[in-house]
């Protein structure tokens, strides 16, 4: 016997149904108040194959990225890669993959404060390209410890980065950066602010959708 799958309803003013396998593998389904759930169901029906395969891309997700210990072959991430950390006598964190290696005294903590340097130094440089690329202004750029929000904009134009985007590609770290500069100008996530994204960057639903399936990125470290 076919086994039932198993969602959750989400109802809103939306125009249209949208499928999110989140970072527990929960299948969500954002619906209009309009939609019956006979509909529902018959989408989500259509969709197995699609839900199937992204429950698969965070079960394995989970399996290869545990919590991150600083011990010789521990994995860690890194610009979206995974690297394999090796204690050696070095005096800083450096990136020679598939490796990163650090100094035998190496921790957890001072492994996130190096990772929050790299993080400060690639977004700021990914902001002042895409703010020029943009012709948009800014008032400064704040890294944040966030586990809800890869980014925000704040009414004054301040730029917030969860430094946790390091462990992100740099393809979806200039979508956050370009998400947050489009807030610049349009406060909302209204059609215009949608269709700005897209100049700027016409695969960001890509990103978008690496960021939901790794969110338990926020979770490891």
């Amino acid at each position: 016997m076919k086994k039932e799958t198993v969602y959750e309803v989400v109802r809103s003013n939306r125009k249209t149904i949208a499928l999110v396998v989140d970072s527990n593998a929960t299948l969500v389904v954002r619906a209009p108040f309009s939609v019956s759930d006979c509909e529902i169901k018959a989408v989500v029906d259509k969709k197995q194959f699609w839900i199937n395969e992204k429950r698969k891309q965070v079960e394995v997700f989970g399996i290869h990225h545990p919590k991150v210990e600083m011990k010789n072959g521990a994995a860690v991430m890194y610009l979206g890669n995974s690297y394999t950390i090796t204690k050696e006598a070095v005096n800083t964190f450096k990136v020679l993959e598939p490796f990163i290696h650090a100094p035998k005294n190496a921790t957890v903590e001072t492994f996130v404060n190096w990772l929050k340097e790299e993080a400060l130094t690639i977004i700021t440089d990914r902001v002042s390209k895409y703010a020029t690329l943009m012709g948009v202004e800014y008032s400064k750029i704040n890294l944040t410890d966030a586990r809800a929000r890869w980014g925000s904009c704040s009414t004054k134009n301040a730029l917030n980065f969860a430094w946790r985007l390091i462990m992100c590609p740099v393809s979806v770290i200039d979508y956050v950066v370009v998400h947050e500069l489009s807030h610049t100008i349009y406060k909302s996530h209204s059609p215009l602010f949608w269709a700005r994204v897209k100049t700027i960057l016409p695969d960001y639903l890509e990103s978008q959708e690496w960021l939901k399936v790794n969110r338990k990125l926020m979770e490891i470290i």
